[in-house]
């Protein structure tokens, strides 16, 4: 009976495993006026977090937008900020600095 319920267990763990998708982590580093890359490539469908990292002190890259996600973020000098952008469809997701200086864009194509 142990033994079933030890297999029930790790099989429906398993299978909740595998059913998650991956999410592909990118780093951003904010530095110079710039983010590196400020260009993204990604897949339709494809869920990524980027993880930034601002290293410059400069007041126009103290936040990162994504107008057409509805999503703003502070950016500590040296600390990692995470954002989890959700699967998207075939276009161009811009982002930008809090001034609209700096931009950058996700550009989801197959």
């Amino acid at each position: 009976m142990k033994t079933f319920a030890l297999s029930l267990t790790l099989l429906l763990g398993l299978s909740a495993y595998a059913g998650s998708p991956t999410v592909r982590e990118i780093h951003v580093v904010v530095d110079k006026g710039a983010y590196s890359p400020n260009r993204i490539d990604i897949a339709p469908g494809e869920a990524v977090r980027l993880k930034f990292t601002r290293r410059e002190y400069t007041p126009c890259t103290k936040e990162i937008v994504f107008p057409s996600l509805g999503i703003t973020r502070e950016l500590p000098v040296g600390k990692e900020v995470v954002i989890d952008v959700p699967a998207q469809a075939t276009g161009e997701v811009p982002f930008r600095c809090g001034m609209n200086m700096v931009k950058g864009s996700l550009v989801v194509s197959q």
